[in-house]
């Protein structure tokens, strides 16, 4: 089980610039990746990341902080995450 520390997701203040990465997947389809708050009429508040292609959009809103260092597989196993 992961340390709580590693799922923090810092709060927008805290970070400098949102962060996002584009991959592609085995399928060849083109993924951009970002960091969103939770639109405003959602009683949760934080960040989303958000997973986006021409035909698809997932929301993962559960995400470790290292998201961004991880490789193009544990992205594409974090996208299928409800």
């Amino acid at each position: 089980m992961p340390d709580s520390s590693e799922c923090a997701v810092p709060a927008p203040a805290e970070r400098a610039d949102p962060r996002e990465r584009v991959f592609v997947d085995e399928d060849g389809v083109r993924w951009q990746v970002s960091e969103r708050p939770f639109a405003d009429y959602d009683r949760r508040r934080g960040i989303s990341l958000i997973f986006a292609s021409d035909a698809a959009v997932r929301r993962v809103r559960d995400f470790p902080a290292n998201w961004f260092s991880l490789s193009v597989e544990a992205l594409i196993a974090l996208s299928w995450k409800a």
